[in-house]
């Protein structure tokens, strides 16, 4: 399992990520925007996030995240006892809050706790969905705009895989695995499949991204 930690405050990053290093693991930022580029561009189970942070306090980074992975668990970190802050990450969607220090048992078991519930909501959850494009997962059927998307099993699985991986991009080799296993598939094959894919859901299709020589992405 991956975590990334976002604080400010060096020493403490240096102490959380050998901590929780034999349990995960664990990327480490001091600077909230390199955090962010990190999370849109790869995967991570769970992110620790400090919530003062100069210049871009934890609320902000918090909207952002969401804003890439929005099934991402985050929980805050902070060395603030005022309730105020809490409640207000707890009602925007922080799926914990803990008030440092806190105890490495307790932090590895809470972080695993969220990691796992989010693994069962997202197998729990039947639809996906990204503004006017509808993935019925039970089904099998993509709607865009309200009407039914034909493609074939292997567009379908493609578009699953990214939409499952929002702002993540997927290598063309990882893909190839994915889909066809051990089989032996050329990389234009590939591109050919998601061609038509993204033939047939213009215009939502211009948020699938080619990234040369690497794979691709759904930005959203």
């Amino acid at each position: 399992m991956h975590v990334t930690i976002i604080d400010d405050n060096k020493d403490l990053l240096e102490v959380l990520s050998s901590s929780l290093s034999d349990s995960f693991t664990v990327e480490s930022f001091s600077e909230p925007d390199k955090g962010l580029e990190f999370i849109r561009n790869n995967h991570t189970d769970a992110i620790l996030l400090d919530l003062h942070i100069p210049g871009k306090d934890g609320f902000q980074v918090y909207e952002e995240v969401k804003r890439a992975k929005q099934n991402l668990p985050v929980l805050f970190l902070t060395g603030d006892s005022d309730m105020g802050a809490k409640v207000k990450g707890l009602e925007i969607g922080a799926d914990d809050f803990l008030l440092k220090p806190v105890q490495t048992e307790e932090l590895v078991a809470r972080i695993k706790n969220r990691i796992s519930l989010s693994k069962r909501n997202l197998q729990n959850n039947k639809v996906i969905k990204f503004k006017d494009l509808v993935i019925d997962l039970d089904g099998h059927q993509v709607i865009l705009n309200n009407q039914a998307v034909r493609l074939t099993p292997k567009e379908y699985q493609l578009l699953l895989v990214l939409s499952q991986n929002p702002n993540r991009v997927i290598h063309k080799d990882d893909l190839i695995h994915m889909l066809w296993k051990d089989v032996h598939v050329e990389v234009n094959n590939l591109d050919t499949h998601f061609s038509n894919l993204r033939r047939k859901l213009k215009p939502f299709s211009t948020h699938i991204k080619t990234l040369k020589n690497l794979g691709y992405v759904l930005r959203i």
